[in-house]
């Protein structure tokens, strides 16, 4: 298996085992940035690092390696298969969580809820500095843009091209003692187009703030 297919593999068998990128590279003994670099498909990870990360992931690399379909517009359709496992996790998360801790799953939809209303007034209104305080210092869009300064640089771009949120809706969030998942559908007006956007976006509880640390999307 080779890039970027490998990279978006590590990603989808992560998101499987309900794990971030900073406790499988915990479990590997690996840097964040190692993790960070191969699901962004910037490297090709050694043989030894691929086996340390597959193995932890509980994938056997040799039999599945022979059951893959080389596929036309793969980035594409991985990312729909990325979401539809998003989706399935959640249902394993929410079993994290104690009966009776309603309050915090409440709470935490709320506080999604409110930071998704704000995220999009700040980027109507260019507000770049208050857009970067809802994303983690490592978060990833669409596992290529990585770190504050990659992202920052994607909205001053959409801002600079009159990039609108027209309508955000969040269709369901799930929650676990520190990953929430987000699926959304957005209409969104950029370059004089006018287009729907659907995506899974998975904040983490950090210092007590939930924050973005992966965002997915593709239009609908």
């Amino acid at each position: 298996m080779k890039q970027p297919q490998l990279g978006k593999k590590v990603a989808e068998l992560r998101f499987k085992k309900g794990l971030t990128q900073t406790e499988l590279a915990e479990q590997c003994n690996l840097s964040l940035r190692t993790i960070q670099r191969i699901e962004a498909t910037e490297v090709t990870p050694r043989s030894y690092t691929l086996k340390v990360i597959f193995k932890n992931l509980e994938y056997d690399y040799i039999v599945e390696e022979k059951k893959i379909i080389t596929k036309k517009n793969g980035s594409i359709k991985n990312l729909l298969l990325l979401i539809l496992t998003l989706v399935s996790v959640t249902l394993i998360l929410v079993n994290f969580l104690p009966k009776n801790n309603n309050k915090f799953i409440t709470q935490t939809k709320n506080t999604i809820i409110q930071n998704q209303k704000k995220l999009k007034n700040w980027v109507d209104y260019k507000q770049i500095d208050s857009v970067m305080t809802l994303y983690d210092d490592n978060a990833c869009i669409l596992n290529s843009k990585c770190g504050k300064i990659q992202i920052r640089h994607q909205f001053n771009r959409l801002m600079n091209d009159d990039f609108k949120w027209i309508e955000y809706n969040t269709i369901s969030i799930n929650v676990s003692e520190k990953i929430a998942i987000e699926k959304y559908e957005s209409l969104y007006k950029f370059n004089g187009k006018t287009k729907t956007q659907i995506g899974v976006i998975e904040w983490n509880l950090i210092n007590d703030k939930w924050l973005i640390v992966n965002d997915m999307f593709r239009d609908k």
